[in-house]
């Protein structure tokens, strides 16, 4: 027995016939005759058999005898078309009967007769006919294959068109969902009822852990448990939000479930929220269309999510901003655009008790009409302009309120298109402050006018005109007017370096110590009291006042250098000895004369405060003062030979 190709095979293929044949004889002539024109012969001697490989589908064609036994023709065919109506058959003999009948296959396509009978037949006409059939049926065939894969595939896409307006109305409702764990619900719930898949989960991502979040309802063979993020497909999909599609399991790089001993799956990332995950028992049961619609499904479920995820910090944040409108320190006024105006929508509690007005009374009415003087109109709606186009405004203005005008830091912050939050600080203590601190420093001015010139003025007279009396009379008397007119003068510069310092523009740059003493050394009367430098450092000061530190402790030092100098000299007769060094963060400045009692050293720096005759009380207030305005810290101690010793601390060194 030949064993040949089945219905449908290529066209080149040799057809394979099945020949009823009615003895050994004819099948052996007719199947050797037909081997040698390519056609694949198989023969049965039993009609049973004969019709069971046509069950099979393994013959292209059947060769009928006109007589087979007691059976004819007619009869053979139509058991054949009682089981396959389509396969050929070929009729071996003439057409007619043998009582002169029509030929009862006249009107049938399948049917095809060579007229020759078995024992005279042309064997190269019955291998063309029999090719000539086989070919008019594989090409039927392969219509209908092609029809049949049509109707799959329109009925498929039906259902796939089906599927996706489901899908639609899914999304609707996972819109409308607001909790988490109905979305996850939903999700699972269409996936098992619109896309058929009967087993699936979603899995929502922790800190190290996807956590189930909703299953399908059919059993699945374990229970459901947290699995580590780095796990299997699921891991792989959420790190690369790229799906996977499982045909075999065991075939598969990620193919590690957790939660199943399954053969197939699907995995689709949910955005940054976890993975939904389908599986099978069978291999291949999930084909590239179930994978997109599966990602459509996901798709609405991620929006959802987002959704949610939104509008939670949409709500912390009008949490936050409601209780800072309500809390807030600072006057605020929510408005919005109306017709060119900036019209007011909410004021807070502070807005009420520092301008004086009710929310009742502004809101509807426009902010420069409520806040701004007649004559700021201007101002203020230029203000407006610029917040509208955009610019965020900070200022100080001056407003009206209902206890008279104010002064305010106006900060002025666009939102979106139409809405301007408007922030108003009360600053007008600091700027009563202010001005008062101008008018203090106007008279200030005015002192020092006085000082240089309505004290200074006499005193150069007096001075002018002791001279012309010593000149003439030599008297001791005349000596103390002098010391009396040395001190006054020295009293008038230590009072207006007093007044001039804060006003006198600060600059600092690298200044060298050891210069800056020594000059100071030579513009102050020290008699014979001896410099000694000890440091080269430079520090970071302002020149001019790091100057009127060292000429107030050198007079300091010379003026009170030895215990019995209670009482200057016209030639400083105090024989002190004056060091200047540094120090790891500073520098020091200290004598060798009497120092400064323990329990005076707290008091030594007040304005006014000497510990002898000599002394106005203002030199130590000034080094205290110019210490002060660099930053520094000043201290005043005991040195190694019993004097007075000033440590200046917090001192930028240049390197």
């Amino acid at each position: 027995m030949t064993r040949s190709p089945s219905p449908g095979a290529s066209a080149g293929t040799a057809p394979s016939v099945l020949f009823v044949a009615p003895d050994r004889t004819r099948a052996d002539a007719v199947a050797a005759a037909l081997d040698r024109h390519d056609v694949s012969v198989t023969v049965e001697f039993d009609l049973g058999a004969a019709l069971a490989r046509i069950d099979d589908r393994t013959v292209d064609c059947l060769l009928v005898p006109r007589q087979f036994g007691q059976h004819t023709a007619a009869d053979v065919v139509a058991l054949v078309r009682d089981h396959h109506p389509d396969v050929p058959v070929v009729l071996l003999g003439p057409s007619g009967t043998d009582d002169g009948d029509t030929d009862p296959f006249a009107a049938d396509p399948t049917v095809h007769r060579v007229s020759d009978d078995v024992d005279a037949i042309s064997y190269d006409r019955l291998a063309d006919r029999v090719r000539a059939a086989v070919a008019r049926y594989r090409s039927s065939q392969a219509q209908r294959t092609e029809r049949d894969i049509v109707s799959r595939l329109e009925h498929r896409i039906q259902r796939t068109e089906r599927k996706i307006t489901s899908l639609h109305g899914v999304a609707m409702r996972l819109a409308s969902a607001s909790d988490a764990d109905d979305i996850y619900e939903e999700t699972v719930e269409a996936a098992e009822r619109i896309l058929n898949l009967d087993i699936c989960f979603a899995f929502e991502a922790e800190t190290d852990w996807f956590v189930p979040r909703a299953q399908s309802s059919t059993p699945t063979d374990r229970e459901l448990r947290p699995v580590p993020k780095d796990a299997g497909a699921m891991g792989e999909t959420f790190r690369t939000g790229e799906s996977h599609r499982a045909v075999d399991m065991e075939l598969h790089a990620f193919g590690r479930p957790e939660f199943g001993d399954y053969r197939s799956g699907l995995s689709v990332a949910i955005g940054s929220f976890g993975v939904f995950q389908a599986v099978s028992e069978q291999t291949g049961a999930f084909d590239e269309i179930d994978l997109e619609l599966a990602e459509l499904l996901v798709a609405h479920t991620n929006a959802a999510l987002q959704r949610l995820s939104f509008e939670r910090r949409l709500r912390v944040e009008r949490d936050q901003y409601a209780a800072l409108f309500e809390n807030s320190a600072d006057c605020i006024i929510d408005s919005e655009f109306v017709d060119g105006e900036s019209v007011i929508r909410a004021v807070n509690p502070a807005f009420e008790a520092t301008f004086g007005y009710d929310e009742s009374e502004v809101v509807g009415r426009a902010i420069d009409d409520v806040v701004a003087p007649d004559d700021r109109l201007d101002e203020a709606a230029k203000l407006t302009e610029m917040v509208r186009a955009g610019d965020f405004v900070q200022t100080e203005v001056r407003r009206r309120t209902a206890d008279g005008e104010k002064d305010f830091l106006l900060r002025s912050v666009p939102v979106g298109e139409n809405t301007i939050y408007a922030v108003y600080t009360d600053i007008t203590a600091r700027r009563d402050v202010e001005r008062e601190v101008e008018a203090q420093n106007r008279r200030l001015d005015e002192f020092t006018s006085v000082v240089s010139h309505d004290l200074r003025n006499p005193l150069s007279v007096a001075t002018g005109h002791l001279d012309l009396a010593r000149e003439e009379v030599d008297n001791d008397h005349l000596a103390a007017v002098a010391r009396a007119h040395d001190r006054m003068n020295a009293l008038t510069e230590e009072l207006l370096v007093l007044a001039r310092q804060g006003t006198d523009a600060f600059a600092t740059t690298p200044v060298s110590l050891a210069e800056t003493a020594e000059r100071c050394w030579e513009h102050v009367e020290t008699g014979d009291a001896t410099l000694v430098v000890a440091s080269n450092r430079t520090v970071v000061a302002d020149a001019g006042r790091l100057h009127q530190l060292f000429e107030n402790l050198i007079r300091n030092s010379v003026e009170h250098g030895s215990p019995e100098a209670s009482e200057p000299t016209d030639g400083g007769d105090a024989r002190v000895t004056v060091t200047v060094g540094a120090l790891d963060d500073g520098f020091y400045v200290e004598d060798d004369g009497a120092g400064v009692p323990p329990e005076l050293r707290s008091r030594i720096f007040d304005s006014g405060f000497s510990t002898g005759t000599a002394g106005i009380g203002f030199g130590l207030t000034i080094v205290s003062n110019v210490a002060d305005a660099h930053d520094w810290t000043v201290s005043v101690t005991e040195s190694t030979a019993g004097g007075a010793r000033f440590e200046f601390t917090g001192v930028e060194a240049e390197p």
